[in-house]
């Protein structure tokens, strides 16, 4: 009894592990980073949004104060999404690509739709 029960112990050890080895190597997920910054002036645009499209899930992240950022994208994954209030929007295609570096074009119509709200005393 004791020699069957080491015997199906083992087995169902050695699946396990199998198991965990392929489950690794199947998901492997990947860091893009880059920089985002305005069309004219070159600086860095702090708080832009930068999502990924395609994959699992919906992942993103936004910019440092300097414009930088770091997302972990999924195999699946097929573009990331770069928006911030008062440009256009702009999709790039991640391909294999670990460094996406993005110039936003204003949109100076969107500018017109911000409503700006003071309260005196």
């Amino acid at each position: 009894m004791k020699k069957c029960y080491l015997r199906y112990s083992s087995c169902a050890l050695v699946y396990l592990l199998l198991a965990l080895i392929f489950q690794t190597s199947y998901a492997q997920d990947r860091t893009v980073t880059g920089k985002v910054v305005d069309d004219l002036s070159g600086s860095g645009l702090p708080g832009a949004t930068v999502t990924v499209k395609g994959g699992n899930a919906l992942t993103g992240t936004t910019t440092d104060s300097e414009g930088n950022y770091s997302v972990r994208v999924s195999p699946g994954a097929t573009s990331l999404v770069f928006s911030f209030i008062g440009y256009r929007n702009k999709e790039v295609a991640i391909n294999n690509q670990s460094v996406i570096n993005v110039q936003l074009n204003s949109d100076v119509n969107a500018l017109s739709e911000v409503i700006v709200t003071g309260y005196g005393s």
